[in-house]
């Protein structure tokens, strides 16, 4: 048995994207993040750093990820998000 250094969700191979996993109030959230660019591969443990990682997440696929398709949708993504906390706002 072998014991990883950082948390992973999704087994050996999980692929590429973003995964945050807590299970509960008092459990510990863990998150790991790959870009398919291959300049953004990271994992986090705990609360603040989980929100961390997504935050950094998001910000690198959309402005620093190499891929256009990847920036196009993030951007896209983002916008939803700025129009849904908008809407709140009001």
């Amino acid at each position: 048995m072998s014991a990883a250094v950082t948390p992973t969700i999704g087994g050996r191979h999980p692929g590429f994207g973003l995964r945050v996993r807590k299970d509960g109030n008092r459990a510990l959230a863990v998150a790991d993040a790959d870009c398919p660019c291959g300049k953004f591969s990271e994992a986090a443990s705990g609360d603040v750093d989980v929100e961390a990682l997504v935050i950094r997440y998001g910000r690198h696929r959309r402005d620093q990820c190499s891929n256009p398709v990847i920036r196009a949708v993030a951007a896209r993504q983002y916008a939803a998000l700025q129009q849904s906390l908008n809407k709140r706002r009001k």
